[in-house]
């Protein structure tokens, strides 16, 4: 994943975030259009941090959360 952060310093300054965006986020930040291009031309995308993101946040990962809800609502 890449994300583009453009406005990432406004956000910072006027939200922030819970986490610090640079250590949360699954993948590279890129900050302007140029660094975006380069990252999609040389396909980085720190692809890396996306099992330990994964990890971290969701319980489940077979692909039946769908079904969970389902027979959390309605039973079995």
């Amino acid at each position: 994943m890449i994300f583009y952060a453009f406005d990432l310093e406004d956000y910072i300054t006027t939200r922030d975030f819970y986490e610090p965006y640079e250590s949360f986020v699954p993948g590279k930040i890129v900050q302007s259009f140029d660094a975006l291009m380069d990252a999609l031309d040389n396909e980085d995308y720190e692809g890396e941090k996306v099992i330990p993101f994964l990890d971290k946040h969701f319980k489940y990962q077979d692909g039946r959360s769908s079904e969970r809800l389902v027979r959390n609502l309605f039973g079995s």
